[in-house]
Order: structure tokens, then sequence, then C-alpha cells
């Protein structure tokens, strides 16, 4: 009977919305300090030392197997005498820049890993090195630039548009070979997906794996040959094959030959650039951080330096970001129940917390709210969730003062859209005294929770990213990077870490000492990879290694990227800049020559890519450019010949769909909406002239008109009185039930039916394809769904030609 009782209570504690999380109970924060029995420190730094980095060390899985006193040298984790240890390990360390320590370096290049990245593990020592330089007053490193390896910009080679050699030389391997992982479909899919069955989106994936100037050195070929993975025979001799597969490509592409016509500075590639230190965050009480290095895999790693570390497992559909980052399309990233209750545990002695992430959201639309980052056994049970409804951020936080699913929710304004479809940096921050408060680019967004107490947390919960652990909550978009501290930032805090920004970054100083006969001396660029198909160049400036000041006067002008042998064809923020530097300017020290970014396409990917600069003039030297001519565009009013339907211009749409909905113009979020893309509109009623962007414009506007009816609930039940929104959409818009959403729609939206509308059928035909489409979500969808359903539905309406064309 007390078995049977058990199992009932099981299954009862299943269905409160804990289904997909483990329940087991949390292991203690490993602790070496009792390994350690010999004298005391002698100094508070060598306290520091062993609270910072011995004690992480000394565990026989990582340092201490081998690096104790009469073992393997040098004995910096040794247990006789902290202080002896404390003297082995300075040579190894460097406070001042942790990530270029000796220490960190040697494990970065496999040795002793106690991880399956070798990034992450590197990365873990750096934080407790950072961690032990801030009790000291370390001061931050600054970036010290060297001089690069000289090169010429050479003939190089790129991949063609098309993918037909590498679906003859190439594909047949991958995907004999690797289609068991590295494949969408695959039971266990890791990305890339360069196996994928669609050969143009398995091309797609392998671009930035294949080196055509350096077979060689293609990743494709060195994981197996030097990295010893997933071999199918001998890895030797699968390297092999893979590398002749790689060079008959190599061999059908013809080089590109640098324009002699050219001025051009040396050439780099990422490689050959100065890594900019990731120093100069507010880290100090960070409990767990996520930079998304790993690039491939199924696991992010937790590099803060708090044990136990928080690692997330990967689910579903995602791929990794290059210059890093993490991309969720239909999954999501979880922790073990184990080590995420160090976030409850280590939140709850403080009584404060901060959210921290880097996002790019991949729409406007998404509902729920979607969980961007979630702590929380369902979407009924949590203990924080940042989310995104539509254009808001929300803050769900369980406290004193809210139910079990955090809510009431704090969100942005929605009037203010803050939340937006691009790169942004988004905080949350709770403390007893200020309540809570949302953050996003640094600025306050203005809204404030009431102060109240963190209670009630449950310790049994995981953290997620991308949904909630019942899967009701899918998000989609990309997480550049996330970090979670146990203290509420400061507003100066929160502006610092976004002044830092995200991802990895280079300085990359081209050389043009000998364009301007002063050696040494180079304009620098900030690079980073912006995502898996472009780079980011921004904020030149000029400086001379030697410290030397220009002899003579210098102008620069027409300066151009150029990429693998050639001008880059768009991008060109400072093509139409002219600079001048006086004779005896000082450049041991940074002279800046622009503010302005730029960011161009990515060919060959980033270990091959080679990047140079050229001048229309540099000193002495100069090139006349022929600018590209582009046929002239003829638009012409209506005549005999032009089409005698015509389309509303973007005053009349707006009072159209004003009109039609029954929903003022003057409604904040509407004339918000159209205030932004109001240009973007169609101007002439010529159909001639109608274009896609300005079809995105209109949908906009849709949008935001059939939001504003729809979350109306009094509009709502007048437009849709056999509607039940309460249920969800497998019940309430059922085959059976769903001609009361839309006949509503059509009678309202397309009243008149012209000769040349689409026909009622049709038009049915695609709004049922639509509402089956949206109505999929495994059997999770709620009444919330309902409503989004139908705002999706009525877009589809009020923004097609029904409404455009008359």
């Amino acid at each position: 009977m007390r078995i049977l009782l058990l199992v009932l209570l099981s299954i009862l504690l299943t269905a409160c919305g804990g289904a997909e999380v483990e329940q087991n109970p949390p292991p203690p924060v490993q602790d070496n300090s009792n390994n350690y029995t010999g004298p005391a420190p002698q100094t508070a730094d060598v306290q520091q030392f062993k609270l910072n980095l011995w004690d992480n060390l000394v565990a026989d899985n990582r340092c201490g197997s081998c690096h104790q006193q009469g073992n393997t040298s040098p004995f910096f984790v040794r247990r006789d005498d902290i202080n002896l240890a404390y003297a082995a390990v300075l040579p190894l360390v460097n406070l001042a820049d942790p990530a270029q320590s000796a220490m960190v370096q040697k494990v970065a290049g496999g040795h002793n890993c106690w991880l399956s990245s070798n990034t992450a593990c590197a990365d873990t020592i750096t934080q407790w090195l950072r961690n032990w330089g801030n009790t000291t007053g370390a001061e931050q490193a600054a970036v010290t630039l060297v001089a690069p390896v000289i090169r010429d910009p050479g003939a190089s080679k790129a991949l063609p548009e098309s993918s037909a050699l590498f679906a003859n030389e190439v594909y047949p391997l991958v995907r004999q070979h690797c289609a068991g992982c590295h494949a969408p479909d695959a039971a266990v899919a890791q990305a890339p997906f360069f196996a994928a069955a669609d050969t143009e989106a398995a091309y797609q994936a392998s671009r930035s794996l294949i080196n055509l100037d350096r077979p060689e050195l293609s990743r494709l070929v060195a994981r197996l040959g030097g990295e010893f993975h997933n071999c199918w025979s001998d890895c030797s001799s699968d390297a092999a094959v893979m590398l002749a597969a790689v060079v008959a490509i190599s061999d059908a592409v013809p080089v590109t030959e640098l324009d002699p016509q050219l001025v051009p500075s040396k050439a780099l590639r990422l490689a050959d650039g100065v890594v900019a230190s990731s120093g100069g965050r507010y880290e100090s009480n960070q409990i767990a951080f996520y930079q998304f290095k790993e690039g491939e895999g199924n696991q992010a790693f937790d590099t803060s330096g708090v044990e136990p570390a928080a690692n997330l497992t990967l689910q579903g559909d995602f791929a990794w970001l290059t210059g890093w980052g993490l991309q969720i399309n239909r999954g999501r990233a979880q922790a073990s129940t184990q080590s995420s209750a160090k976030l409850a545990q280590l939140i709850a002695a403080t009584g404060e917390m901060t959210i921290e992430a880097w996002v790019i959201p991949a729409n406007v639309i998404q509902e729920g709210p979607a969980a961007i980052v979630s702590y929380a056994g369902s979407a009924i049970s949590r203990n924080f969730t940042l989310g995104q409804t539509q254009y808001n951020y929300d803050f769900l936080l369980r406290s004193a003062n809210s139910d079990f699913a955090g809510m009431p929710a704090l969100s942005t304004a929605d009037a203010d859209e803050l939340l937006q479809a691009s790169l942004q940096h988004v905080v949350l921050t709770q403390d007893p005294v200020n309540g809570q408060r949302i953050y996003v680019n640094g600025q306050d967004s203005g809204v404030q929770g009431e102060p109240e107490a963190i209670s009630n947390w449950d310790n049994s919960f995981a953290l997620m990213l991308g949904n909630e652990a019942d899967g009701s909550r899918q998000w989609q978009g990309s997480i550049r990077l996330l970090a979670i501290h146990n203290r509420a930032l400061t507003a100066e805090q929160i502006a610092q870490n976004f002044s830092i920004g995200v991802g990895q970054k280079f300085y990359l100083p081209f050389a043009i000492g000998h364009l301007i006969d002063l050696p040494e001396s180079y304009i620098v660029f900030e690079v980073a990879q912006f995502d898996n198909y472009s780079y980011l160049f921004s904020q030149p400036y000029l400086i001379n290694l030697n410290g030397a000041a220009l002899p003579v006067n210098l102008n620069i002008s027409e300066m151009a990227l150029a990429i693998n042998g050639r001008e880059v064809n768009s991008g060109q923020a400072w093509i139409k800049q002219d600079f001048s530097f006086d004779s005896g300017t000082d450049l041991s020290e940074a002279v800046t020559m622009s503010e302005l970014g730029t960011i161009i396409a990515a060919e060959a990917g980033a270990a091959s890519d080679e990047f140079f600069l050229s001048f229309g003039q540099i000193g002495q030297y100069s090139n006349v450019r022929t600018q590209p001519t582009f046929p002239l565009q003829q638009i012409s009013q209506a005549n005999s010949t032009s089409s005698d339907i015509g389309i509303r211009p973007f005053a009349a749409i707006h009072a159209s769909m004003s009109r039609l909905t029954g929903i003022s113009q003057a409604t904040p979020a509407v004339a918000n909406t159209y205030q932004t893309i109001s240009r973007q509109l169609p101007a002439l009623s010529n159909i001639e002239t109608f274009i896609s962007a300005q079809q995105m414009a209109i949908t906009q506007l849709g949008i935001a008109y059939c939001n504003a009816a729809i979350s109306n609930s009094a509009l709502r039940s007048d437009w849709f009185p056999g509607v039940n929104f309460n249920a969800s959409p497998a019940e309430s818009l059922s085959p059976a039930n769903r001609d009361a959403l839309i006949n509503p729609l059509l009678a309202r939206f397309a009243p008149l039916q012209p000769a040349t509308a689409l026909e009622n059928s049709a038009a049915r035909a695609e709004l049922n394809n639509l509402i089956d489409r949206l109505s999929q979500c495994d059997g999770n969808c709620d009444s919330q769904r309902t409503q989004t359903i139908a705002k999706a539905a009525c877009t589809a309406v009020l923004a097609s030609a029904q409404m455009l064309v008359y």
C-alpha cells in the first residue's frame, strides 16, 4: 500500500507541471578546502589565490593528480604549503589579462581539459583568474597591438555560388558518412548541417569548412586527420579522401587576380589580428555565464567558475553562430536540476538578482510570453522568466506578492515597442529596495515593479533557454551571451556591460607604412563576425607602433574594404570620406579616423577570407576609380500602355485600415508603427512602382491594426461572437468551428468583392492553411494561441490586395 501511495503521489506531482524536469536533489557545491592542512596563507593575496584558483584546480580530475609536490612541475596545486603553490603559479598567470595566462593557453591547446570543450575549460580558468584579480585590484588589460605578419594581397580563390562542384566532390562523402549527426533530421542532430538531404542547404552550411587556398586546413579535413572525429575507416586515409575531394574543387576554381590599378594595404586574415580582450565587463557577482563559443556539439558551457557548472544540453532544432552565439529555431537548451540549484541557493542568499542577455528575437509576433530564459518547472510554476510578447520584454518573478507562475508580469510599455528583431542587450534586475526593472540597450525602460522579497523558490527546477519545461512557450531567436548575477546591477554597471558589446572581436592592423614612407604605420579596424554570413568592420584609427609622428601632411581618400583579391561591391562606409592629418601628428596613440561601421558579406569563411584596404589616394599614390554605372530605371506616369489597376498610397492605406477595423489612427501602437514605416509605404498609385519592401510595410501596419482590434475584448466579441477565445485552437478553431472566424473576416474586410478580387473559395483555402500551420504546437496550444491565430488571419486579409488594389 505504501508503494502504491508513493506512485500515486509521483503521478500527481508530475501532473502539476514538472513533467520534463528531473526532480533530483542537488549535490553540495564541491569544497576542496579540507584537502589542505598546511601552513596558513602568509598574505591576503595568497588567500585569494587559494579561494579563487587553488580550490578549483586541486581536484584529482583537474590538476591535482599531476602538479603536486614530487610529481609534475610546476607544483601550483601542491597540498603541503599553499604559499609555495602560490610562488609556483605566479609565472603561469597574468592577472591584468587572464586570457593570456600561460596556464589558460596550455589548457586551451588541449592539455588536461576536464570538459568536452578545451575552450570551455580555458574560459572557466580565465574567470577564476579574473575573480582573483578583481580582489587584488589588478588593472584591467588594455589591448596591446603587435605588428602582424606582413602579407601582400595575393591571388585567392572563392567558392562559387553554384553548389555543383560541392555536390560532385564533397557531398557524396559527407552525406554517406556524416548524415547520422550533421543533418537536421538525424536522431541526434548536430550543427552545422553540411550533410543535409537538401544539397543546396548542405553547401551553404559547408562553405566555412572548406579552404580553397589551403585545402589541408579545411575543417572537413582537419576533423578527420588531426582530431580523429568520427572516421569511417582509418582516420589518415579518410582525411586523405576528403582532402582529395576539396583539392578537386580548388583545382576547378580559377584564382581572383589583384587588379593592378588598386592601391592596396597589406593583407590580413582574422587570425592575424589581435583578439579583443573580454575584460571590462562588470561581473563580480556572476554565478552563471554563457558565451556560446563552442560552435559545435550539443552542449553550451557555464564558464562563470561558480561550481557546480550549470552546463546546458541542447535539444531540437538549433544552430551555432560563428563569432559566438546560439540560434534556437525549435528546441531548447537545458541545465540539470542539480546544477541549476545553485541559482536558487545563491540568489536566496542576497535577495537580489540580475538576468543579462544579448539576444536577437527572430520576429516580433511571438506570444506566450515566449520563454527566452526561464528557471521553471512549467508555464504555471517558475522562479523567474525573461520572456517575449510581441514588441515587449516580460519579467516574471516568483515573490512574496506573486503567484507560483510569477504573475503579474512586469512588461515594457506597448507603445515603446522596445523589443525589436535585432541584436539587443536586455537586463532584468530585482532587489528588495528598488523592485524590478528592465533595461534595453543600456537604457532604463521606465517600468518598475514594486519592492518585494524573493520567496518560495523551488530548487528542483531547471534553467533553460528557448522554452519552458512543458514545451508550451517556444521562443525563436539567437542568444549571443547570458549572465546571471546574484546582485542587482546598477544603471552604471549595465551601461558599462552594454558598451563592451558581445561576441568575438579582433583588431586588424592593416599595414600602410609602404604607402606613406613611415614604417610600422597601420590603419586599425575593430572587426567582428556579425553572423554566419557577414563581418562587421568599425571605428578605424591610425597608429604607428614605433611611436613616430607624421613627417609630412597626409591625405587619405576613397578608402575601401576589399576581400579575397577584389573590392567589395557594397557596404563601403568610408569611400566618400576624406581624411587629412597635419605634419607632426603624434601617432604613438590611436588617432581616430571615423566612428562609422559597415557590414560586408563573408565568402570563404572566417578561417580563409583575406582582407585588405584600397585607396583612391594615400600619400603620393592614387587610383582614379571608374565608378560603376547602373541602368536607369524608367518610371513614367500612367499612359495608354500602363495598367488600369492602381494601388492606394500611404495615407489611403492608413485611412482604409482604420475604417475597416474601427481602430483610430491615433491609437499609440498604430500611430507609432505608421510613423516608423510610412516612408516604406507606396507613395504613388502607379502599380508598376510597387516593390516587395512596400508589402512588408503594409503587413506591419496590418499587424498593428489587427493586434489593437483583437486585443480589445469588446471588438473581439462583436466581430467573432461564435469563437470561444477562452479555449485552445484545437477546440475553438477546429474545422467544424473555423467558419466562425473566417466568415466575419471576409465579410468585414472584403465587403465589395470587385471582379478582380480573389475568389471566396480561394481565400478560404488560404486562411484554412494558415490556421492549420499556426495550430501545430504539439498539443500544447492554449487559449492565448487562439488570439494569436486570429490576429494572423486578420492581418492576412486586411493587408492583402483586397485593400491595396483598386
